[in-house]
């Protein structure tokens, strides 16, 4: 089996940064879409600016950005791969989603002062990256009939909105060391202040569960929520730990999670007088309700 973790992940993730502090942990190469496209370009005798023009209505182009990544997959060993698509193409391989709370997301590209972009304040920044976001998960689907931000899609999902890029690769090459040694390991790592409550404060007594225990949650709208483990969730972030383990239970809506209620159900239960209440308890604020 190969050595390849492929990276995707929401804007503002901190691909690149993971990236490089990830090699330093595992001494693998990285290859970038930066780097595909620059190489494809220099092929066709093009910059990269054209390529990228050219790619708005020649097919052809995201063609050959697939079949290089394919290659990559077949060719190469020990190697960090920052693609959008590259889990699609190399699906052997480690497939890692860095999630990002989207206002944190939007902070750091910003600040990144990217010249080929047009964001002229924070407000408009997040704006601009939903609105991209949105335009790739349609355009993937329409090119491939895949969602991009299906979590079921990875091996691992994790929460870079509060941890620092070292962290976060010390956790991917913990959680790819268990995957190739068939160990079990968290399908996702998410900070406590990310997780949404489906219960109002008042109800929760002590669970009691192990310290690394993992909890359960559902995804609605983007959203995470806790099904179980409400207080564990409490306690850690009171201890202030940045990252704890989950269960994903569904990302389906309609998917019962207790007798004759629907995921769906459960996450529209959830009011804005338990989301402060729960903000007070955990001594935080969301940047972004539901």
């Amino acid at each position: 089996m190969k050595n390849i973790i492929v990276m995707s992940g929401d804007i503002g993730g901190g691909k690149s940064s993971v990236a490089t502090a990830l090699k330093q942990l595992t001494n693998f190469d990285i290859i970038g879409t930066g780097t595909i496209q620059r190489a494809i370009a220099t092929k066709r005798g093009l910059t990269t600016l054209e390529l990228n023009k050219i790619s708005q209505t020649d097919r052809s182009i995201d063609d050959e950005i697939d079949s290089y990544v394919i290659e990559l997959g077949k060719t190469q060993d020990n190697l960090i791969l920052d693609s959008r698509l590259a889990w699609h193409f190399i699906p052997t391989a480690f497939k890692v989603f860095l999630s990002v709370d989207p206002v944190v997301g939007a902070k750091r590209v910003f600040s990144a002062l990217r010249n080929d972009e047009k964001n002229p304040s924070l407000d408009v920044t997040l704006q601009n990256n939903l609105k991209r976001q949105t335009i790739e998960d349609q355009r993937f689907n329409k090119l491939y009939n895949i969602h991009f931000r299906k979590y079921s899609n990875y091996d691992l999902i994790i929460d870079t909105s509060y941890s620092s890029p070292e962290t976060i690769a010390k956790k991917i090459k913990d959680c790819f060391y268990a995957w190739t040694q068939q160990q079990v390991f968290s399908q996702l790592w998410v900070a406590p202040k990310k997780l949404l409550p489906t219960q109002s404060i008042k109800e929760l007594l002590p669970d009691n569960l192990e310290e690394n225990q993992s909890i359960n949650v559902f995804i609605y709208n983007g959203f995470v929520y806790i099904k179980d483990g409400h207080q564990q969730t409490l306690n850690a972030q009171k201890a202030g730990i940045d990252l704890m383990p989950a269960n994903i239970l569904t990302e389906d809506p309609e998917t019962e999670l207790s007798p004759g209620i629907t995921a769906r159900q459960l996450a529209e239960k959830v009011s804005i007088a338990i989301l402060y209440k729960w903000e007070e308890a955990l001594n935080f604020e969301y940047n972004i309700y539901p």
